[in-house]
């Protein structure tokens, strides 16, 4: 989300961070503590283009183009192998971007703060490889679209940060059934000690979430045929409150998910064993370059994308 909306957002979240982390929320599992992780280098990738640079998202298209998020700038844009930007695109409050169905990328639009009834957020599609790509419409009515994720059979899952998950079918289509399902759970599943859903990566049959508040800095996973069940993968930054953004998968097993606080987390989604590695800067997302799962790259509130090397 914007600065401003984020910031005016995090004003609401630490008194309610420090009320969760006095009275409890849900149940809280026993996680290892977390501890550095051993020989990554962190560098800057590309410093930001202006004061209000703010990096919301990013991923690489399967050209090996990095497409980034500009919210304040309301615009993806797309850098080449050299990092070399090749073009802007107009796309109002951009979220969280993904390639997906036909190859194409889909992109969140309208990811800040909304109140009331609004529901003016929607999913654009583009050809990433175009000159000058033109999004159009993909799917409609949400509030705050922020995460994005699609699974093998190309059903989109769009973290709404005011809805909860909705599930969108091949097409565009909301899947209301999936999505009425998983609100439920939301509402009721001790799994959940915090709020406003953020990030999400689906790995073989389950959706992994953050939250952007939570007391122990959860992560969960969601079973795409069971949206009803969910169990708590890890707590990152327990026994304090976290505030988490993104997530991309390593590999089969391992997940990384960045923190607004400053610090990349890797993460064993088989016994929620993890390691941190400082950043430096407020991270909102991460990206495995394309060859080398050793290599991401992450963005930063600052604007500027960083180059994280993990050791082998």
């Amino acid at each position: 989300m914007g600065d401003s909306g984020f910031r005016f957002l995090r004003a609401l979240l630490v008194p309610a961070l420090a009320a969760l982390a006095i009275v409890g929320v849900g149940s809280v599992a026993d996680a290892a503590p977390g501890t550095r992780c051993a020989g990554a280098t962190v560098t800057t990738r590309t410093a930001s283009p202006s004061p209000t640079g703010w990096a919301e998202n990013l991923t690489f298209d399967p050209s090996g183009n990095l497409w980034v998020s500009r919210l304040y700038g309301n615009s993806v844009e797309r850098y080449d192998r050299s990092g070399r930007r090749t073009a802007t695109v107009p796309v109002w409050a951009p979220g969280a971007l993904r390639v997906g169905p036909g190859g194409d990328l889909y992109v969140n639009s309208g990811d800040q703060l909304s109140f009331g009834t609004e529901r003016k957020g929607v999913v654009v599609k583009l050809d990433p490889l175009a000159a000058q790509p033109n999004p159009t419409v993909y799917a409609r009515g949400f509030a705050m679209p922020n995460g994005l994720a699609f699974d093998a059979d190309g059903f989109g899952y769009v973290v709404d940060s005011s809805l909860g998950v909705v599930r969108v079918a091949p097409g565009g289509a909301i899947d209301r059934r999936w999505t009425d399902t998983a609100r439920a759970a939301f509402a009721t599943s001790r799994a959940v000690n915090g709020f406003s859903p953020n990030g999400a990566v689906v790995i073989g049959n389950h959706l992994y979430l953050t939250f952007t508040a939570s007391r122990t800095g959860r992560v969960v996973a969601v079973p795409l045929d069971d949206p009803g069940s969910m169990r708590v993968v890890a707590d990152l930054t327990a026994p304090l409150p976290g505030l988490l953004d993104d997530l991309t998968a390593l590999d089969p097993h391992t997940i990384a998910v960045t923190s607004t606080l400053g610090s990349l987390i890797l993460v064993d989604v088989r016994t929620g064993a993890h390691c941190s590695i400082a950043l430096g800067r407020p991270a909102t997302a991460v990206a495995v370059q394309p060859a080398d799962s050793r290599a991401l790259v992450v963005a930063s509130e600052t604007g500027d994308l960083l180059d994280v090397r993990l050791a082998k």
